[in-house]
């Protein structure tokens, strides 16, 4: 009988021919990640390597041999990568099928575009000079990383906290019986109990968001044999440094032929620890629908059941668990597979970095189908009443609290006799407080309580919980790293006007004779008007930040409080400090600083120590 599946030949690539759901069901969701962690983003990146070395390499004296380039030529050659196109990619592809190499493809590619720009043609060669292809290879999956984490993953993240927070904001104080082991226990609040997951997937979200990403750019075994051989006089190890941390990583000095990939597995462990906690979420969630504690919001049109027609289901924190299953089964694997390599070098973990997107995406899809979720749920507030009002018996702990506080004998076990196994409603409650001997104040305060009433401070941990004010980033403020001789003055005006004329500090102690020595970052408004400033010194204090008066609640010093830390990651700095003002101490807490010893005055103004711990 002849098969009735068409052949491959007929079946174009689409949404719904696609193997994987990340390309076919679910690329909407996805379709952010594309460009950097599909086979077409690892090409673009190895481009982008492949060029920035042979500019590192033409921007250092000592190699005479390539002139140094003006900047209208390094423009032409960074255009290479930038304006990078699917058809420079399927030429790549071409040149692939001839050489079976994907990197030595890369090379020759690059080699090819470079070549055509003016006067570069005699120096081709200085392409892909000394390097091993994993030179290339691991800064490309290390860009890789960083801009999937940067662009995508932690803007996603960043929502879902944001939802589940807006949530438990507006239920801080709705009363909710809580459930330990199943069985009806202690009030709480709704708002509380989303409020935990909120500080939960905080902490994940700044853990991973703190794993450094490393890189390396040393030959063929870590060594720099070929560099030495063709240029013995070149401080190689400098060379190499300063070019992985020019990329925005942090460079590891000690290597086999590739980079250990110790990071990869951090960051995919860190990952999986944000989706286990979402995945946490997702099961508490659906099991309070389940309760009838939330409803799902209908959608017209939609279909809950084939069969049923009354029904609305849960499905999106269904996919979001089901999804981070996938998701953490690929980081596990990679996070163990990826920090073991035979000797010097093997070839498996070549395959298996090759599913870092997909342990992306199908993170990505979870996160998107569980913040979908909250947005269409609606709390039941008569159910969650209905539920109360048929739990008497968890007053228990109260009244036998109280009891101990009277000094009375055995009052949990008086308590247990009477209300273990047992409901109790309001009136055998009430019957059940006037037969004990209590002080007339104690037994009045016991009679005022209701299950709903019994939620301690619920309430205000909720909004002390997730209450904390998450600002509003401004898109269109840029911050970058820049050097002092060229930005001085943009970088002085803002100094200026916060320093010295907005907090009257004194003009000698502001400028303190250091910017010299230290790195510098700034944000400008789209105008190109500078509205922050900040400065990393070398031996790790973080300090001049600041942002002009109108400016400031929309993110802008904690973006520049970022890049100072990048940049200390970057160089290799084990830890970072600065003297805060007291407040603005929440920002750097925020960030993971704490506070060391008490505070003093600087400049007439309170500040106080604080230290950030890289390890």
């Amino acid at each position: 009988m002849a098969s009735s599946i068409p052949s491959s030949t007929a079946t174009p690539l689409s949404s719904l021919t696609a193997v994987s759901p990340l390309d076919g069901r679910y690329r909407g969701r996805v379709e952010a990640l594309a460009p950097l962690v599909s086979e077409f983003g690892l090409i673009r990146f190895r481009v982008m390597v492949e060029i920035e070395w042979f500019l590192h390499l033409a921007a250092t004296p000592e190699i005479a041999e390539l002139p140094s380039l003006e900047a209208g030529r390094r423009d032409a050659c960074r255009a290479v990568y930038r304006d990078f196109t699917v058809a420079d990619a399927e030429r790549i592809r071409g040149i692939e099928a001839r050489t079976n190499h994907d990197v030595k493809a890369v090379e020759y590619f690059v080699k090819e575009r470079l070549a055509a720009l003016d006067g570069l043609a005699p120096h081709v060669e200085f392409v892909h000079f000394a390097c091993t292809s994993e030179d290339i290879s691991n800064l490309a999956y290390a860009l890789m990383l960083l801009e999937a984490r940067r662009e995508v993953l932690l803007p996603a993240m960043s929502a879902l906290v944001a939802d589940i927070r807006r949530l438990a904001l507006a239920n801080a104080g709705v009363p909710m019986l809580a459930r330990t082991h199943g069985q009806p226990a202690s009030p709480t609040t709704v708002g509380k109990e989303l409020g935990v997951f909120v500080t939960r997937l905080r902490r994940q979200l700044r853990a991973f968001e703190a794993v450094s990403v490393m890189g390396k750019a040393n030959g063929a075994v870590g060594n720099y044999n070929a560099h030495l051989a063709a240029f013995p006089d070149v401080d190689w190890a400098s060379v190499s440094a300063d070019f992985v941390h020019d990329l925005g990583l942090r460079h590891n000095a000690y290597t086999t032929q590739i980079e250990p990939h110790d990071y990869i597995a951090e960051y995919c462990d860190a990952l999986a620890r944000f989706n286990q906690v979402l995945l946490d979420f997702d099961r508490d969630v659906w099991g309070y629908v389940s309760l009838g504690y939330f409803r799902s919001r209908r959608v017209a049109g939609e279909t809950g059941s084939s069969t049923m027609p009354h029904k609305v289901n849960p499905i999106d924190f269904e996919n979001s668990e089901g999804n981070i299953g996938i998701a953490n089964a690929l980081l596990s694997h990679l996070g163990r597979k990826l920090s073991v390599s035979r000797w010097q070098r093997d070839l498996s973990d070549s395959t298996a970095l090759r599913c870092v997107g997909t342990c992306l995406g199908h993170s990505l899809v979870a996160m998107v189908a569980a913040s979908r979720g909250i947005d269409r749920l609606e709390v039941d507030p008569q159910a969650l009443e209905d539920d109360l009002a048929e739990s008497w018996e968890v007053l228990a702990e109260a009244v036998q609290t109280v009891m101990r506080r009277a000094g009375m004998d055995e009052p949990y076990e008086r308590l247990k006799e009477l209300t273990r196994g047992e409901r109790l409603d309001r009136a055998g409650y009430l019957a059940l407080i006037d037969a004990l001997d209590l002080p007339d104040a104690m037994r009045d305060t016991l009679r005022a309580l209701t299950p709903a009433r019994y939620t301690g401070m619920a309430r205000e941990l909720a909004e002390r919980l997730a209450g904390e004010r998450d600002d509003v980033i401004v898109e269109d403020v840029s911050v970058e790293r820049v050097p002092w001789r060229g930005h001085a003055t943009a970088l002085m005006a803002v100094r200026t006007a916060v320093f010295i004329e907005e907090q009257s500090i004194p003009e000698d102690i502001e400028r303190d004779g250091r910017d010299e020595e230290a790195l510098h970052f700034l944000a400008t408004a789209p105008g190109g008007g500078p509205v922050g400033a900040g400065r990393l010194l070398p031996d790790g204090q973080i300090g001049r930040l600041a942002v002009l008066a109108e400016e400031r609640r929309g993110g802008i010093g904690r973006r520049l409080l970022d890049a100072a830390l990048a940049s200390a990651r970057a160089r290799g700095d084990r830890a970072v400090w600065l003297n805060a003002q007291l407040d603005a101490r929440g920002l750097y807490e925020a960030a993971g600083f704490e506070a060391v010893g008490e505070p003093f005055l600087e400049a007439g103004i309170r500040h106080v120590r604080m230290e950030l711990d890289f390890s």
